[in-house]
């Protein structure tokens, strides 16, 4: 949800569908990072798997949002919200 947040805080408009889900994997290992350096990751985590799971869960949000047009990720954060 914070990508979500952050992306379209400069509109939504015209941001691809790959500039979306990089921001969220990029989101995703910096949180990673933080909650494991305060002791907040089970020792089974992996990092990849995190990275992972919020590229598919951005794709999945930013083909629900109409794959970008008429709103794109922009129109499905007033959705959430």
């Amino acid at each position: 949800m914070n990508a979500l947040k952050t992306f379209t805080s400069g509109g939504g408009e015209g941001n691809s569908q790959g500039e979306f889900i990089g921001h969220a994997m990029a989101q995703a290992g910096k949180l990673f990072d933080e909650q494991h350096s305060a002791g907040n990751v089970a020792p089974s985590a992996n990092k990849q798997d995190a990275i992972s799971h919020a590229a598919q869960m951005a794709y999945k949000l930013y083909t629900k949002s109409g794959n970008g047009g008429g709103g794109g990720p922009g129109g499905l954060l007033g959705k959430l919200l």
